[in-house]
């Protein structure tokens, strides 16, 4: 199987698995579920959750504790999870901003979207 591989095997049984994780005092880690699903390592069972997460027939969030289904009285769970979306989305956003400021003004091209070519070592230290 390929490394990324998250065939309808491995999601059935994560499907299983998540459907009994019901409520923050049932949530599995993302170890916890790829051993129980027979998944043969976490950075599949990661892709599988990223790539298929619409595909469960639940909401499916994630705390501390690992990925749970939040019950009727846990609703602010799903906000907590949000908030935390938007906030690590707002980090990344500026550190990207940050990493193409820098590359450009340290002498790299970019052609469209991506930078090509790296400037000569002798212009990266010229201003220090």
């Amino acid at each position: 199987m390929h490394a990324l591989d998250t065939s309808d095997e491995y999601f059935d049984a994560a499907c299983r698995i998540l459907s009994a994780c019901q409520g923050r005092g049932n949530a599995i880690t993302i170890d916890a579920l790829a051993e129980r699903a027979g998944i043969p390592h976490r950075r599949i069972a990661e892709h599988l959750l990223e790539t298929r997460l619409a595909d469960f027939p639940f909401v499916l969030v994630s705390g501390p504790r690992g990925y749970f289904i939040p019950t009727a009285q846990e609703a602010a769970e799903i906000n907590r999870y949000l908030d935390s979306l938007e906030s690590r989305f707002r980090k990344m956003w500026r550190r990207r901003r940050t990493v193409i400021r820098k590359a450009l003004t340290d002498g790299f091209r970019r052609e469209g979207k991506a930078f090509v070519g790296r400037p000569m070592q002798a212009e990266l230290f010229e201003g220090v």
